[in-house]
């Protein structure tokens, strides 16, 4: 699909702050950065993000310029969708929001994809219940979240691909050097008072790179602040790509603790560290099931208890033949289920076969009104004789 320059992808995708293309393909070659190019290579497509919003003509993009991203943007997809062969969204709430809007106002859609990470929260449930008859096809990759959107939602299961989740292999990738600390990495969903207790009194250095979610400090970052002084062991802060990936090559292993949810979070950062070699001590939340293997490339910890994560940390941190096993176990799964190129590969697979079924059926359609066209002047014909030979 990657050589079909006839098919045209829209694609609709959380709005965030890329390097200009030339500077992101640049920091790509020199492995400097996850790939993110790969998509729009793949798939052909057209990012419907702030860059391509500014190109809109003039009278739009003005108009633009007083609405939030999200509104533009569904509006643009609104706008321009037809002149695509589908729309592929990565950005649920816009995604079906856009959705939504072509079911109310009857116009009808290209095909439309939509890859879902949580969408049975809040005001994305709603929207998905109201829209999901506009949308052809959802690719998920939680075994909980599609097992909620069929059975809470009542969407079809037959709409649903499953498809594994990806790390870049390339960029994420085990690299030499001492092992002389820990880390826990991420925002979202995450319980660092309890891992900020568990690490208390030991003699184990440790860093929580996070900060940001969607340009704001997340809750639970700033849930580390209520816990007063941070222990002399820990310290907390943002890292880059590339800073990251030094932090997990100096890591032992990596600790995810999270707050109980149906959701996969911390499934990016457990697919980082096992991409490095890296196993993962995770809280065990109904939404985390589909990628730790208990024993073999990690284990799992009840929910806010800080003894039973203090003891977790304590035996892989003393046990580095166990620690070496299960990251080379890690690192094998990577390989075989997880690699960005599979998860791209998956998604065209989706796509191509949307894209030809809709094809296939405008041809059958077309096909049926040429005939009932014909049979239509067969009977004028034939009525025009019979008035004829009356006369």
């Amino acid at each position: 699909m990657a050589h079909d320059k006839r098919l045209k992808v829209l694609a609709l995708f959380y709005d965030i702050h890329r390097p200009p293309e030339e500077e992101l393909r640049r920091l790509e070659k020199h492995n400097q950065t996850p790939r993110a190019s790969i998509f729009r290579d793949e798939f052909n497509a057209d990012i419907l993000d702030s860059r391509m919003l500014e190109k809109a003509p003039a009278i739009r993009r003005a108009f633009y310029r007083f609405l939030p991203t999200e509104l533009a943007q569904i509006i643009e997809a609104y706008t321009i969708h037809q002149r695509y062969d589908i729309v592929l969204s990565w950005y649920e709430r816009a995604a079906f929001s856009f959705a939504l809007l072509c079911k109310i106002t009857g116009r009808k859609p290209v095909p439309h994809v939509a890859m879902c990470s949580w969408p049975t929260r809040g005001i994305k449930a709603i929207l998905l219940r109201l829209a999901h008859s506009r949308i052809t096809r959802l690719i998920m990759w939680s075994t909980v979240q599609r097992a909620l959107v069929v059975n809470k939602l009542h969407v079809p299961v037959a709409k649903i691909d499953f498809v594994h989740y990806f790390v870049d292999q390339k960029f994420f990738r085990p690299m030499p050097g001492e092992t002389d600390m820990i880390c826990s990495v991420g925002s979202e969903m995450r319980d660092f008072p309890t891992f900020l207790e568990a690490m208390r009194g030991l003699d184990i250095s440790c860093h929580i790179a996070a900060g940001t979610l969607h340009r704001k400090r997340s809750r639970w970052v700033t849930a580390v602040d209520s816990v007063g002084e941070l222990p002399p062991n820990v310290t907390v802060g943002k890292r880059n790509f590339l800073e990251l990936r030094e932090l997990y090559a100096r890591s032992r292993f990596v600790v995810i603790p999270l707050l109980q949810s149906d959701t996969d979070n911390g499934i990016t950062c457990i697919l980082e560290a096992f991409a490095m070699g890296k196993p993962v001590i995770c809280s065990r939340t109904k939404g985390q099931v589909d990628v730790i293997r208990e024993g073999v490339t990690g284990l799992f910890v009840p929910v806010g208890d800080p003894v039973a994560l203090r003891n977790a940390i304590l035996r892989l941190w003393n046990n580095p033949t166990e620690v070496e096993r299960m990251g080379q176990a890690a690192r094998k799964y990577i390989e075989q289920e997880q690699t960005l190129d599979g998860f791209v590969s998956s998604v065209k697979s989706v796509v191509q076969s949307v894209v030809e079924s809709h094809q296939v059926a405008n041809r059958n359609s077309a096909g049926t009104n040429q005939g009932i066209s014909d049979v239509d002047g067969e009977l004028c014909e034939k009525h025009s004789r019979k008035s004829a030979t009356a006369n």
